[in-house]
Parts: structure tokens; C-alpha cells; sequence
């Protein structure tokens, strides 16, 4: 047989057993309470009036005169007892000296001794409260002595039977029990009632499992390799991991509960949060690094409560890309110049043929001298060769469509910069894959490009300036927008966005001129830390 698994005990059971733990204890403090506040001062309170109706009767000179003669107990009695009825006291005993009762409820009992033996304090002239077992059963009695004309003649008994009490005690705890048992059945179903929504609100999880589920959610979100951020509605930090406190700098500080701009000058989050509309794959600069993020809005039941963001150092990833960037420039590059050697082969083969060598000499020097300004002025200018092998691939492209792209000859690129190769490729050939398509709505000779790139006091300068169509100016300020485009067939519209991204993400600026039917210059400024 198999060791079974400890079983937890359910939340209901606890919450239950709780609350009957909680209206046990209430019951007996309670009782305490009722025992104290009620039973003790009403006893206190008939013992009080049996003490004054005591002093009454022993005030009363029929009485005085008569106690100690023959046949007193003639006149004692029907006034005692009369006392008696309108107080609604036990008894009211008479007695003399010699503890001989003059009255008692029992007329039988006249004249015989008094029972209990705590009257011997009361014949000595002292007046005291006192519990004793009469001839009617256990009683508090007040004890006063009796005085005529200055001497004590006897003394006077007001009793009351501890059976009043002990019924009246009785009675409140009976019903104290029940109202308690009605309150403790109240609670118990209160307890079940409460179990049940906290456990409908974890979504029917125990505690044990609550807290499995956490532990396994903190080891998980620790073990992706990305940074995790989530703040509250806000905007202070509710969820962090390693990895984010590692990219953030905030290695062994405690940051929950304390705003995110505080620790990310730059975060968008509050942002997300207003608008409600996710942002994904956004590029941004923290800490001297390039990271690419997404953030989103959390929403519960149509209410905002917080948004959570995921990034990565794109550091690592960034040098694989702008390899295979480069390699794919570089081969796009090659595929255009192959094609147009394979043009050139064939005019060359055909003046051969034609037997013109000298114009098949003149042919071959004019292609060598042309490509080799082309590819000196990219080599030279163009340090970086991802951004070197988009130009080649551009060039050749332009050619083939009749396009003139001309570029500044003392434009210069560094190889190394805080801006990414990737990045500028992205920027730039976004910028020419627009201005190629603007001039070709021109006619062909009229189609040309301007492209400047400048790399020097920590900033690099982009201008790409085309002769198309031109922008209207109601359409310039949408341009940047995510999805927005001019051309019915593209639904894209996302090459602008990426650019406008970019930029941003670089804290530079992008600024766009256009003049319609003549020409569009964009030109943009970023901010080149370790550049020229």
C-alpha cells in the first residue's frame, strides 16, 4: 500500500471551526459578564430591601412595646405579616432575647425558637446581611436589633429564600443559552457562508494551494530569461522579477509598492494604463542599453487596476541581428548586381559579335569606373556594413527602375555608435522604400533622390529628400500613425510607425517638409553616444 498524501484542512473547516471557537469562548464570557453584572447586584438589591424593611419593623412601637409579654405575639404578628405581603419578602420573624418568635408565615411555628443560628450578632445590637438554613430552606436574611426606650428587647429577621435567586439565575442562563445557541447557529452558517464566497473569490483554491501556486509563479517568472514589470492602477510596483531587477539596476532594493517612474524615468506604463491600449514590441533605451518591450493594460471587469510590462536586453540578440541583417543586405546587393552584370555580359557578348571591340573596350572601362566609384564611395563612407549593404542593394534597385539616387560624397557612418545597425538600416531603408515609391507616380526623368548621412559631434543626421508627388499637409500629421497609409493596396502601414518607434526609442527627432508636386524631405536626428 502506497503512503497516502497529508490532506490540508479546507478554509471552510477552518472558518468553521473558527467561528465555533470564537461563540464557545463568547458564551462563557458572557456568562461571567451576566453572573456579575445582573445576578450579583440583584441579590445585592434584595438584600438591600430586606435590610430596610427590617429597619421598619423595628422601628414600628406596637411592636417594641409587645415584644417579651404574654400574648405580644397577637399584635406582632398581623402587622408582620400584613409587612410581609405588601413587600412580597419571605418572611418577616420576630424574637426576643431569647430567639422566641413572636411572628412567622407558619402560625404553628410562633413561640418556638428561631432556626439558624446566626441571629446571636443581631441580640448583641449589631444590624448585618446573613445566609442561613431556616425552617423554610436556605435564605438571606437582614438582621436589626429591636430597641423600647432605649433597650434591646429583641430583634427583627427579613428573609428571603436563595431558591428566588437561584431560579432567576436559572432562568437568565436558559436563556442566555439559547440566544447564544441561536447566535452560534447564525455564526455557523455566517462561517459557511464567508468560507464559501473567499473560497469562490481564489477560485475554489485552498490556501495551501494558493500558496503553491505563488511560490511556483515567483520561481517561474525568475527563470525567464525577460524582465517582468507589473504596477497597480497607480502606477506603483506590484510584481517584479530577478530579471527585470537585474536590467532596471535595483538589485537588492525593495521597490514594491513604490511608483515605477521613480525607478524607470522613461516607463510608458502610466501611460498605458490612462489609454487602456496595449503597446507591443516597442524599442527603448534604459539605462544605456536597448531594450524591446510590450506593455499592457490589465483590466478586470471593464475597470483598469494596473499594467504589466515584459522586455529584454536586446544586446546579445542585436549583434546575431545585425549579422544576419548584413548578410541579407549584402545578398540582396549581390542579386541586383548580378542581374545587372548578367545585361552587361550580354551588351559586351553583342559588340564582340558585331566585331566593335574598340566600343566593347570604351563599354567595359565606363562599367568598371562606374562601379567603382559606387562601391568606394559605400566602402569608404559607409562604415557599418549592414547599413553599407542596404545602400548597395538600394542603388542597384533604383537602377533598375530608372530611379537617379544620388548620395552625398561627404557623407560619412562610423562603425560603431550607441544607434544600432539595425536600427539605422531599419530607418533608412524605410525612408528610401518610400521615397522610391513617391517618384515613381513622376515620370522618369523626373525621378530622383537625395540621401545625406552624417555621423559626427555625437549625432547622426539623416536626410532623405525625393522629387514625387509630395504630402498633403492634412496627411503629414498622420503619417507616423500605426496602421495609417496613402496607398489603397497596402494595408500596412507600418513602415513610418517603425521609423517614428525607433527614433523615439533613441530620444532623437524626426521632422518631414514636403511641398506637393515637388518634392518630401525627411530628416532625422539621433543622438549617437560613442559615435564620431
Amino acid at each position: 500500500m502506497g503512503i497516502k498524501p497529508d490532506r490540508q484542512t479546507s478554509i471552510k473547516t477552518k472558518i468553521t471551526l473558527l467561528a465555533f471557537v470564537i461563540f464557545f469562548v463568547s458564551l462563557f464570557i458572557v456568562g461571567l459578564v451576566v453572573e456579575t453584572t445582573v445576578v450579583a447586584p440583584y441579590e445585592h438589591r434584595m438584600s438591600e430591601n430586606a435590610m430596610d424593611i427590617a429597619l421598619s419593623v423595628a422601628s414600628i412601637p406596637a411592636i417594641q412595646k409587645n415584644v417579651g409579654k404574654a400574648g405580644g405575639e397577637e399584635i406582632i404578628d398581623p402587622i408582620a405579616d400584613g409587612i410581609r405581603k405588601k413587600t412580597g419578602a419571605e418572611y418577616v420573624v420576630v424574637f426576643d432575647t431569647n430567639s422566641i418568635r413572636y411572628s412567622h408565615p407558619v402560625k404553628e411555628r410562633i413561640g418556638r425558637k428561631f432556626v439558624g443560628g446566626d441571629e446571636r450578632e443581631a441580640l448583641e445590637g449589631k444590624q448585618y446581611i446573613s445566609k442561613a438554613v431556616g425552617t423554610l430552606g436556605p435564605s438571606m436574611r437582614a438582621f436589626v436589633p429591636l430597641l423600647h426606650e432605649g433597650e434591646q428587647v429583641g430583634a427583627v429577621s427579613v428573609g428571603v429564600l436563595l431558591d428566588n435567586i437561584r431560579a432567576l439565575r436559572r432562568e437568565l442562563t436558559q436563556r442566555l443559552i439559547f440566544a447564544l445557541f441561536l447566535g452560534l447557529i447564525v455564526g455557523l452558517l455566517g462561517a459557511q457562508m464567508l468560507a464559501w464566497n473567499i473560497k469562490k473569490a481564489n477560485r475554489g483554491l485552498e490556501p495551501y494551494e494558493i500558496v503553491r501556486i505563488l511560490k511556483e509563479r515567483e520561481v517561474i517568472l525568475d527563470s525567464i530569461p525577460e524582465g517582468i514589470l507589473a504596477v497597480d492602477e497607480g502606477g506603483n510596483i506590484s510584481l517584479i522579477n530577478n530579471t527585470a531587477r537585474k536590467l532596471l539596476g535595483i538589485e537588492g532594493k525593495e521597490v514594491l509598492g513604490k511608483s515605477a517612474e521613480k525607478h524607470i524615468p522613461n516607463t510608458r506604463l502610466p501611460e498605458v494604463i490612462r489609454t487602456g491600449e496595449a503597446e507591443y514590441d516597442q524599442e527603448q533605451i534604459l539605462l544605456d542599453s536597448r531594450i524591446l518591450t510590450n506593455r499592457i493594460p490589465l483590466v478586470e471587469k471593464g475597470r483598469k487596476i494596473g499594467a504589466i510590462a515584459s522586455f529584454r536586453d536586446m544586446s546579445v540578440v542585436q549583434d546575431l541581428a545585425e549579422e544576419l541583417t548584413g548578410v541579407k543586405k549584402y545578398l540582396e546587393a549581390l542579386r541586383v548586381r548580378n542581374h545587372e552584370f548578367l545585361n552587361k555580359l550580354q551588351t559586351i557578348s553583342g559588340l564582340i559579335q558585331l566585331g566593335e571591340y574598340h566600343r566593347a573596350v570604351e563599354y567595359i572601362s565606363g562599367v568598371v569606373d562606374a562601379q567603382q566609384t559606387v562601391l568606394s564611395l559605400v566602402t569608404h563612407s559607409f562604415r557599418n556594413p549592414a547599413v553599407g549593404g542596404l545602400l548597395l542593394g538600394k542603388m542597384g534597385r533604383c537602377r533598375e527602375l530608372g530611379i537617379d539616387l544620388s548620395v552625398d560624397p561627404d557623407s560619412y557612418l562610423a562603425e560603431h555608435g550607441s544607434v544600432s545597425g539595425n536600427a539605422l538600416v531599419v530607418i533608412i531603408g524605410n525612408l528610401l522604400e518610400n521615397a522610391m515609391e513617391s517618384v515613381l507616380e513622376v515620370s522618369r526623368e523626373m525621378r530622383r533622390i537625395d540621401l545625406s548621412l552624417f555621423d559626427e559631434s555625437g549625432r547622426i543626421l539623416i536626410s532623405v529628400r525625393d522629387t514625387g508627388k509630395g504630402i498633403a499637409p492634412a496627411t503629414i500629421e498622420r503619417i507616423f500613425e500605426k496602421g495609417f497609409t496613402t496607398k489603397m493596396e497596402d494595408k500596412r502601414g507600418y513602415g513610418l510607425f517603425s521609423v517614428k518607434s525607433l527614433v523615439d526609442s533613441y530620444h532623437g527627432e524626426i521632422n518631414v517638409v514636403s511641398e506637393e508636386d515637388h518634392f518630401t524631405e525627411f530628416v532625422v536626428n539621433l543622438p549617437n553616444r560613442g559615435g564620431a
